[in-house]
């Protein structure tokens, strides 16, 4: 099969939704992520630094028609919306959907680019951020 029909039938998939996982957020492991970020603001006792969302969350999707194109991953990069904060021992839910995919061609080859949109909700349903994010198949 050419990358031509691959591509297209990732384009195919645009709107696909991964199933809905959800998220203690741990103290622990916002201290952890703190740790790893250099970050030791003491605000992040009680709620998560903004960009801890990527470690709840931060797996590809595993779209079958995705991984018959190239053989690897890279990062493109993702925005954030903080809606509200998010506080530990929050129940946090995540909701990724396709929402574009188009091939590139770069200095190494062709490049398949993934945009995610991502909603985060709390255990009281309300939404607390959404995230785009951008992922590469090389």
């Amino acid at each position: 099969m050419s990358a031509t029909d691959v591509v297209a039938r990732v384009k195919d998939r645009i709107g696909w939704q991964g199933e809905p996982r959800t998220e203690t957020i741990e103290a622990g492991h916002v201290k952890r992520f703190c740790e790893a970020i250099g970050d030791a603001d003491p605000r992040w006792l009680e709620e998560a630094p903004p960009t801890f969302l990527v470690a709840i969350s931060s797996e590809t999707p595993q779209i079958p028609e995705v991984l018959d194109y190239g053989k690897g991953w890279l990062n493109g990069g993702d925005r954030f919306e903080y809606l509200a904060p998010i506080r530990i021992g929050d129940r946090i839910t995540a909701r990724q959907t396709l929402s574009d995919a188009f091939e590139k061609q770069g200095g190494s080859g062709s490049l398949l680019f993934l945009i995610f949109d991502s909603e985060y909700t709390n255990q009281d349903g309300r939404l607390v951020a959404r995230i785009r994010g951008t992922r590469i198949r090389r």
